[in-house]
């Protein structure tokens, strides 16, 4: 009776281990609030495949004042911002958007550059909208600055067929 005894003890025992251990969750870091930047932008008809292709977005105001003030925090209360997420949409278009095959996008500090979010091979059946995934870098004495300064970067698998009209739209999120 004794072996039995400790069979049917360590059984429950071990399920509650094994459950406790899998309820374990990864401790994050709150999220103070997101920034959200949107862009349009055209590109021309006919962009060859040889070279990478660039849009410069100089000046761009991060209204980090007006942010903090909503939230009523301090740059001193943020911990690190974040890319979260992008997305290059094509605006008033059918189009399906497998003609490209890289896209980035970086903070740029002359003479210094960040990238910030990417897609490094685009799926050829995209359809209109392509998603951008965030990198783990640290934006913070970018982003806590009056304005920042990105450059988009795509290749093309095949030269773009029409002249197209884009939405560009990038998330990054403040942590404490």
């Amino acid at each position: 009776m004794g072996p039995l005894l400790n069979r049917s003890f360590l059984l429950p025992m071990l399920i509650i281990s094994c459950l406790g251990v899998s309820r374990c969750t990864k401790d994050e870091t709150p999220t103070l609030f997101d920034m959200v930047y949107v862009f349009n932008l055209d590109m021309p008809a006919a962009l060859n495949t040889v070279q990478t292709h660039f849009v410069e977005l100089n000046k761009i105001p991060t209204q980090i004042e007006s942010i903090l003030a909503d939230h009523q925090l301090t740059v001193a209360d943020i911990g690190r911002i974040e890319p979260y997420n992008g997305q290059l949409e094509v605006v008033l278009a059918p189009a399906d958007l497998d003609y490209f095959q890289e896209i980035f996008v970086e903070l740029i500090d002359t003479p210094n550059r960040w990238e910030c979010f990417y897609t490094p091979n685009v799926p050829l059946n995209t359809g209109n909208r392509v998603v951008l995934v965030g990198t783990l870098a640290d934006f913070k004495p970018w982003l806590t600055q009056s304005a920042m300064n990105l450059r988009m970067g795509f290749r093309l698998r095949q030269p773009s067929p029409s002249a197209l009209s884009f939405t560009l739209r990038l998330t990054f999120k403040a942590k404490a």
